[in-house]
C-alpha cells in the first residue's frame, strides 16, 4: 500500500523539478546591456496614420528600431512569430503596441551577426484624442538562446531583468 503513495509523491518531486527548471531564464547582464543596443532615429519617424481600432480613433505610428550587435560574435535569440506586443514594452502609457491577428504564434531563433544591426519597424498606437507630443522609450526583451531558455515557453515577457530600453525619443 505504500508503494504506490511513494510511487506518486516520487514522480511529483520529478515533475516539479523539471517544471522548475524550464521556468528558469537567464537575466541579462549589465555588460549585455552594452553588447546589444536599441537605438531609435528620431528624423526617421515618419507621419502617423488614422486608423480605427475596435471603434476608437488611433494615430499608428511605424517607429523604425535600429537592433545592434556589438560584440564580435553572433547573437542567437529568442522571438516570437507573430506576438510583437509580448516581447516589446513602452515607457509611455498613452502609447500601445496592437495585437496582430495570427494563426500560428511560436518561439523561433533567430541571428544577429557580429558587429551588424537589423532595423525592424514596430507599429505603435496612440489614442486620437491625446495631443502633444509625448517621450517614449521601447523596451526590447532579449533571451538569447542558451540551455536555460531554449525550453521557456510560454516565454516569461512580464519579467524586466531580461529588457534592453531604447533611447527617449519625442514623438508628436
Amino acid at each position: 500500500m505504500k508503494k504506490p503513495y511513494l510511487l506518486l509523491i516520487l514522480m511529483l518531486v520529478i515533475v516539479f523539478l523539471v517544471e522548475a527548471k524550464s521556468s528558469r531564464k537567464q537575466s541579462l547582464t549589465n555588460l549585455d546591456a552594452k553588447k546589444y543596443t536599441l537605438i531609435i532615429d528620431p528624423k526617421s519617424i515618419g507621419e502617423p496614420h488614422d486608423t480605427v481600432i475596435f471603434k476608437k480613433t488611433y494615430l499608428v505610428y511605424y517607429i523604425p528600431v535600429k537592433f545592434s550587435n556589438n560584440t564580435n560574435s553572433p547573437l542567437n535569440y529568442i522571438t516570437m512569430t507573430c506576438s510583437w506586443d509580448d516581447l516589446f514594452h513602452l515607457n509611455n502609457k498613452h502609447f500601445k503596441i496592437p495585437i496582430r491577428p495570427c494563426e500560428s504564434n511560436f518561439p523561433t531563433v533567430k541571428t544577429l551577426l557580429s558587429n551588424k544591426s537589423s532595423t525592424f519597424f514596430l507599429p505603435i498606437v496612440k489614442e486620437r484624442k491625446s495631443v502633444g507630443s509625448e517621450i517614449l522609450k521601447i523596451g526590447m526583451n532579449l533571451f538569447i538562446d542558451n540551455a536555460e531558455n531554449r525550453n521557456l515557453f510560454p516565454l516569461p515577457v512580464d519579467k524586466m531583468d531580461n529588457v534592453i530600453w531604447s533611447n527617449e525619443v519625442k514623438v508628436l
